[in-house]
């Protein structure tokens, strides 16, 4: 499988929609799509939406929490907000919600 990135920049926010299953295959798309957010330095607040992301790899975690420490960083603040229950799980189980603001 694959994910399929989507941004929405408007003034200091960012929402990046992201679809599909994120797994080592993916991160690296991810990581990819989300670079010209990190430069923007306009954008403050990235908001990733796992609306769409029906399973989520465990190693994928760690990943998240690399972003969240480019952000930071970078001065920008990232949450994440839509994960379903099973993405969620995930998420709780490798302690990213002590990284990165989950809702």
């Amino acid at each position: 499988m694959s994910i399929t990135v989507s941004v929405q920049a408007s003034g200091q926010q960012a929402s990046v929609l992201l679809r599909g299953v994120l797994d080592s295959m993916s991160q690296s798309m991810l990581k990819q799509q989300i670079e010209p957010v990190l430069a923007n330095s306009a954008v403050t607040q990235i908001r990733l939406d796992f609306g769409g992301v029906q399973s989520m790899e465990a190693a994928s975690a760690g990943m998240l929490m690399m972003l969240s420490h480019t952000a930071k960083s970078r001065n920008k603040a990232l949450g994440i907000v839509n994960a379903n229950p099973t993405v969620l799980a995930m998420m709780h189980k490798a302690n990213l919600g002590k990284v990165i603001p989950i809702q």
